[in-house]
C-alpha cells in the first residue's frame, strides 16, 4: 500500500493500536499526526514512534473545544487530511446493568462514541478538500453482540455502527468513505497474560489473543485504494470469536 502524499490523523491513542497504526502508515509514506491526552506527553510537540518522528497534539478527543482547537491548528499547516482513524476508547468497567453508575455510562459513551463524532466533524473541512478520503472508527465485538456486565461499554461501541452507516451515506457526495473495525483483544501492547486473556483464547477459533499489529493492517486496507468501493461496512477482527455461538452443542 502506498500512502505517499497522504496525511493520516490518529485520534485518541498514541500508545497501543494507534501507535501500531501510525507506524504502519508512516512506513508506507504517509504523513502522520497523533492526538492523545497522555499526561506524560502534555508538553510534547512530537512523538517518536520507533524510527519515525510524528507531530503530537495533547487533547482529550471527547472534549469538543479541545478537538476543534487541534483541527484549527492542523488547518494552519495542512492543505488537507486524507485519513482519520478514530481509535479513542476507554476500557470497559465491569458492572451489571442494574449497578451501572451514571459516571460509568457517561464516560463510556463520551470516550467510545462521542469522540468519533467530534473528531469526524472537526476534521471534515480538511477532508472535504481532498476530493476523497477515508474515516475509520474503532469499534468492538462487544458493540455488535453486547457482553454481560459491560452495558455502558457495549452501548458506546455499538453506537459506532449506525454512526458509520449514516456518515457513509451523508459523506458519500464528497467521496469520503466511512467504515468500522470491530476487534477483540487489548488495545495496548504488549499483551499482559491474565486469566481473562486465557478465557478469551479458549473461545477464539484461532487459539490466540489478538494484538494491535493484527488490527492495524485492516485500518490501512480501509484507508487504501484497495477499498475504494467499500463504505458503510464493518469488519470483525476477532480471531473468529463471533463466527459461532458457544454452548449450544456438544462436540
Amino acid at each position: 500500500m502506498n500512502f505517499k502524499g497522504k496525511t493520516a490523523v490518529i485520534a485518541g491513542d498514541a500508545w497501543g493500536l494507534g501507535h501500531a497504526t501510525a507506524l504502519m502508515f508512516a512506513r508506507e509514506g504517509a504523513q502522520v499526526i497523533c492526538i492523545d491526552d497522555n499526561v506524560g506527553m502534555k508538553d510534547a510537540h512530537t512523538l517518536r514512534i520507533e524510527e519515525v518522528e510524528v507531530p503530537y497534539f495533547h487533547a482529550d478527543v471527547s472534549d469538543a473545544a479541545q478537538v476543534q482547537a487541534v483541527a484549527d491548528a492542523c488547518a494552519k499547516t495542512l492543505s488537507k487530511v486524507d485519513i482519520l482513524f478514530n481509535v479513542a476508547g476507554r476500557d470497559p468497567v465491569r458492572q451489571t446493568f442494574e449497578k451501572t453508575t451514571h459516571e460509568t455510562w457517561n464516560t463510556m459513551i463520551s470516550r467510545n462514541l462521542s469522540s468519533a463524532f467530534l473528531c469526524s466533524q472537526a476534521f471534515l473541512p480538511l477532508m472535504k478538500k481532498t476530493g476523497s478520503g477515508s474515516i475509520i472508527h474503532h469499534g468492538s465485538i462487544d458493540g455488535v453482540l453486547g457482553n454481560p456486565s459491560i452495558a455502558a461499554y457495549s452501548a458506546g461501541k455499538g453506537g459506532l455502527l449506525p454512526l458509520t452507516h449514516v456518515m457513509a451515506h451523508d459523506l458519500g457526495k464528497y467521496q469520503i468513505r466511512v467504515n468500522c473495525i470491530c476487534s477483540s483483544g487489548p488495545r495496548k501492547s504488549p499483551i499482559a497474560v491474565s486469566s481473562v486473556d486465557q478465557s478469551r483464547v479458549a473461545v477464539t477459533p484461532l487459539g490466540r489473543q489478538g494484538t494491535p499489529q493484527d488490527v492495524a493492517p485492516v485500518v490501512l486496507f480501509f484507508a487504501s485504494d484497495a477499498a475504494a468501493y467499500v463504505t458503510g461496512a464493518h469488519i470483525m477482527v476477532d480471531g473468529g470469536r463471533t463466527a459461532t455461538t458457544n454452548g449450544c452443542y456438544d462436540e
